[in-house]
């Protein structure tokens, strides 16, 4: 934790946060199927044929198949936190307040399985009430925990009154 925010000075319900935080944490295993990269290009609009044409990817990609978008994948970095977040006494809300030094490593094929690894960077204080929480994100390949995405995550969280 940076100086910023000295332990003592924390509320209860951020010292049990920055506990959580402070642990590195495995997210679930989750399955890249084609049809979540296929959904996830409807709602962006980002049909690349990379994505989302199969037949093509056999013969023009390596490996012969489509890849999630780097994007998708940064997705799957909040998906842990939303329930956890939320769950802490004493914390009004959670805002998504923005990402740092995002880097996409590998690409990851239609069909693979991946976790997010989690861990505390930093928890200050921004306004009374206000703190913000920075993670670092990595989102591996299973098995082999080959990295295909890092990321600062931010958070802002605000403090029940």
């Amino acid at each position: 934790m940076s100086a910023a925010a000295p332990v003592d000075a924390l509320p209860v319900a951020l010292q049990a946060l920055r506990d959580w935080a402070e642990r590195e944490r495995l997210g679930r295993v989750t399955r890249i199927a084609q049809s979540r990269i296929d959904a996830f290009a409807d709602a962006t609009g980002d049909h690349n044929w990379i994505h989302v044409d199969p037949a093509r990817a056999q013969t023009g990609l390596p490996g012969g198949q489509t890849i999630a978008h780097g994007f998708l994948l940064l997705s799957l970095t909040v998906e842990d936190d939303v329930a956890a977040l939320a769950g802490f006494p004493g914390i009004a809300h959670v805002l998504n307040y923005g990402l740092n030094k995002v880097r996409f490593l590998a690409p990851v094929p239609s069909g693979t399985e991946v976790r997010v690894r989690s861990r505390l960077v930093s928890l200050d204080a921004r306004q009374p009430g206000q703190w913000l929480l920075t993670q670092h994100k990595a989102v591996e390949i299973v098995p082999g925990a080959e990295v295909a995405l890092v990321a600062e995550q931010l958070s802002l969280i605000v403090a029940a009154p």
